[in-house]
């Protein structure tokens, strides 16, 4: 994005060319050699995340002339679920204005089943095994064992900090809210992303592509269109929120489409 609107967009490497922009790292803890153990409870995880971005709209708003930019919050998995606890966070204690925009990808808004995620107290073998089967190993990591011994606390915690995630009976968010996800996906089955409709007053729709779990590393082009069409349209709106619809370059049914790319 251009000029005063920008997107904060998910931890994938092609990202920043695929959006035409800057990407961030990792939601769940600063870019580059992390400075302090990972985090396994995503209530802290959320509430560094608003302190971190609360100095950093405070720091662009000091250079900003109108004050901070809009932005929109991405996330796929974790940092889905991550997304929708800062801005409730955000939106229960401020801090910082709350996105223009929450686009969630493949974690449904109830929590992820147990059942369907590896177990961070496994056995090394048996949660490699459960991170292979659900697509989140790639070849280069599961081929070098330096890069395991490095990846396998990280995806511990990572795996730890899902299950820490325990749903709240609250208001629909205020918020626009746009939701990813994969056909074959078994952990964030089509027909539980649908529920997201409830928890927001204006639901921008459900888009599927055919894959798993890891459905975007085979769609980030189209799914970077997505989320630029999505905010660009947010963003557009001369009316209240609720009254425009994300227009979706596809023909679907009310609850969900499917794309083949």
């Amino acid at each position: 994005m251009r000029g005063r609107r920008r997107v904060h967009v998910p931890p994938v490497a092609q990202a920043p060319a695929a959006l035409g922009g800057g990407a961030g790292g990792d939601p769940a803890r600063p870019p580059g050699p992390s400075p302090q153990p990972a985090f396994t409870d995503c209530d802290e995880a959320a509430r560094w995340l608003a302190e971190s971005l609360a100095e950093t709209l405070a720091e662009e708003a000091a250079q900003t002339p109108g004050g901070p930019l809009p932005y929109a919050l991405f996330g796929h998995s974790m940092g889905g679920m991550l997304g929708y606890r800062l801005t409730r966070l955000l939106l229960a204690e401020g801090g910082a204005p709350p996105p223009a925009l929450l686009a969630v990808a493949s974690w449904p808004v109830r929590g992820a089943t147990a059942a369907g995620l590896p177990d961070p107290d496994d056995s090394d073998d048996g949660f490699l095994a459960a991170l292979g089967a659900l697509g989140g190993l790639p070849p280069e990591v599961a081929d070098d064992p330096a890069m395991l011994a490095l990846t396998l606390p990280v995806a511990r915690a990572d795996f730890t900090l899902c299950r820490s995630y325990a749903y709240r009976d609250e208001p629909p968010l205020p918020v626009p809210v746009a939701v990813f996800g994969g056909t074959e996906d078994l952990v964030a089955p089509p027909v539980s992303l649908e529920e997201w409709r409830d928890h927001t007053e204006d639901f921008l729709g459900t888009r599927l592509y055919e894959g798993g779990h890891f459905f975007l590393r085979e769609h980030l082009a189209p799914l970077a269109a997505s989320l630029t069409a999505a905010l660009t349209g947010v963003l557009g709106r001369g009316v209240p929120a609720g009254s425009a619809r994300w227009e979706m370059p596809w023909t679907a049914s009310r609850s969900q489409a499917c794309v083949a790319d």
